[in-house]
């Protein structure tokens, strides 16, 4: 808008208002815009005030207060650009944090979901087995376990290996452990 113009709006305003005999505070207190705000508006002084979008707002919150058309004293033209402005615009910049917060969102899902997969996979496999490696027998519980035979080992159960002068593996969640033992109690199986 041009400064004349802007001249023209805000005597029309300080007219209004003492034709109907407000004060600068009583229209504030009505259109909950500043008195030193009001003051600068009618005398013209818009740039003083605040951005331009703020002050088309303020001028129509004053004219529907004072009873005189907004569009018609700012202009249609104005109003419009003011309902344009209004409605926020998305940077390239925004655009691409909201792309990479996807992007980090999605292979933190993928993540989550491969653990979950995982963890469930170890749990369902069976618990830990004593596997003899010797080229003997070995007893366990005085029970023979031959070459290659495996025994299924519980959680809380005591064990007694003898013979077992080539040692004997244990097997749990895919590892293996070489070890020579001839008593044992398996306590607890971590995976």
């Amino acid at each position: 808008m041009e400064k004349e113009k802007w001249i023209v709006v805000g005597e029309t305003l300080k007219k209004a208002r003492e034709a109907l005999g407000l004060t600068l505070e009583q229209l504030s207190e009505k259109t909950a815009i500043p008195v030193w705000k009001l003051r600068l508006i009618e005398e013209g002084q818009f740039d003083r005030v605040d951005a331009p979008f703020y002050v088309r707002h303020y001028i129509k919150l004053c004219a529907e207060q004072l009873g005189l058309d907004a569009g018609q004293l700012i202009g249609t033209e104005d109003l419009s650009r003011e309902s344009a402005q209004a409605k926020p615009k998305k940077s390239a910049f925004s655009e691409k944090v909201n792309l990479l917060m996807l992007a980090m969102c999605l292979i933190a899902a993928i993540l989550f979901f491969y653990s979950v997969v995982r963890f469930f996979s170890v749990l369902g496999q069976p618990g830990a087995k004593l596997v003899n490696t010797g080229g003997q027998a070995i007893l366990l519980d005085d029970k023979p376990v031959v070459p290659g035979e495996s025994v299924l080992l519980k959680v809380g159960n005591r064990y007694e290996v003898k013979n077992n002068k080539d040692g004997c593996a244990i097997v749990s969640a895919n590892k293996q452990w070489l070890i020579r033992v001839e008593n044992f109690e398996v306590v607890l199986w971590e995976r």
